[in-house]
């Protein structure tokens, strides 16, 4: 029970510490040096991703004592050390006639102490965040209890906007408690009836193509999942962040793609205009068509530039091989972090005239390796 404690403080710890340090280095990248959202969306991915994947290695490809690993007792004890206890080992010493090399456990004080103390830091915000989360999902899913199906013919829009690039079909529905058009799981699009039915023939079009470009990419999934993320990191602000970024951008890249698809970004805009002014419940528990975290007005006048796709293209192959590769540096790079006690190795120059010599028991102040 005290090793799968002691595992399990460990790895969010080094979980907590990857995600700000790899979180922070996206963020800067994505401010400064990558203008482009096709690009950063791999760089947001990749921040969300990775730290699992590195904290899990960082944990695994160190020995038994601890080299690599930054231990905090240590590193405590290094800057208070008048406050912070000494570290007390009991060593069993042979005398046989020759100086013995001793290994022992140290007794850690700070361990368990530090243990319960990151453990409740961690979890219990990430509790509290979870608890929030799966409310407001549970919201999302009662405002969507009362939508049904409905033919696209119904809503005026024609078969070929309602196309997905995957082979699976695709379901439309309607729904009142709404006020714009949201993606769900992977097949469904659902659109407020009345505020849909406002619109013109293109503005359908540009809506139904923005939202089918949010199941091609299974946007859904991915916000779920950085949602989940972050409220397990909420001790950390970056990784809530990343995944507003991630969202953002996620918005940008369907408008793109609704644009080059129905060719009519005032139609898009206008589509924007009308559910922005619609009050729309669901903009408080997921990601809708027109929601305020969405950054209407950058997305507008982003639209009417039309310069998105006249930016560096760069191949999504070519970005996520870099992304991966800075993954598997980070993995050599960061460090563990553990709380559990290191093994101390002593020295000792007992010499014994007896060769029958009992074994005696000393209690010494030692300093980790």
């Amino acid at each position: 029970m005290t090793g799968l404690l002691s595992a399990v403080t460990d790895f969010l710890v080094t979980w907590v510490v990857h995600a700000t340090i790899i979180s922070a280095v996206a963020l800067a990248a994505g401010r400064w040096a990558i203008r482009g959202p096709r690009v950063r969306d791999y760089v947001w991915k990749g921040a969300l991703v990775a730290p699992v994947v590195t904290s899990l290695v960082a944990l695994l490809r160190f020995d038994g004592a601890g080299v690599g690993v930054l231990h905090l007792p240590s590193l405590l004890r290094t800057a208070f050390p008048v406050i912070l206890p000494p570290i007390a080992a009991t060593l069993r010493v042979s005398a046989e006639g020759s100086a013995h090399v001793i290994a022992a456990q140290m007794i850690e004080p700070l361990s368990m102490i530090i243990r319960c103390v990151v453990g409740a830091g961690i979890l219990l915000p990430a509790l509290l965040a979870m608890t929030q989360l799966l409310r407001r999902r549970r919201q999302f899913r009662d405002l969507l209890v009362t939508r049904r199906p409905i033919s696209p013919a119904v809503l005026g829009v024609q078969d070929d906007a309602f196309r997905s690039r995957t082979t699976l079909p695709l379901y439309l529905s309607v729904c009142e408690s709404i006020g714009s058009a949201v993606a769900l799981g992977r097949r469904e699009v659902c659109v407020a009836l009345h505020a849909f039915a406002a619109l013109d023939e293109m503005e359908r079009r540009s809506v139904i193509a923005h939202e089918v470009a949010h199941l091609d990419r299974r946007d859904p999934a991915w916000i779920a999942a950085a949602q989940a993320l972050s409220s397990l990191l909420v001790v950390t602000p970056l990784v809530a962040m990343v995944a507003n970024r991630f969202q953002c951008d996620a918005e940008l890249i369907c408008d793109d793609a609704a644009v080059l698809q129905v060719g009519a970004p005032l139609a898009h805009v206008r589509a924007l205009t009308a559910f922005a002014f619609a009050l729309d419940p669901a903009a408080q528990c997921g990601s809708t068509f027109a929601s305020i975290d969405s950054r209407i007005m950058q997305r507008a006048e982003r639209v009417l530039r039309r310069d998105a796709e006249k930016r560096h293209r760069w191949s999504g192959a070519l970005v996520a091989a870099c992304v991966c590769t800075a993954a598997l540096v980070s993995c050599v790079l960061l460090p563990g972090v553990s709380a559990a006690p290191r093994p101390v190795t002593a020295w000792s120059g007992v010499q014994s005239s007896s060769s029958n010599a009992s074994a005696s028991v000393i209690r010494v102040t030692v300093k980790p390796r």
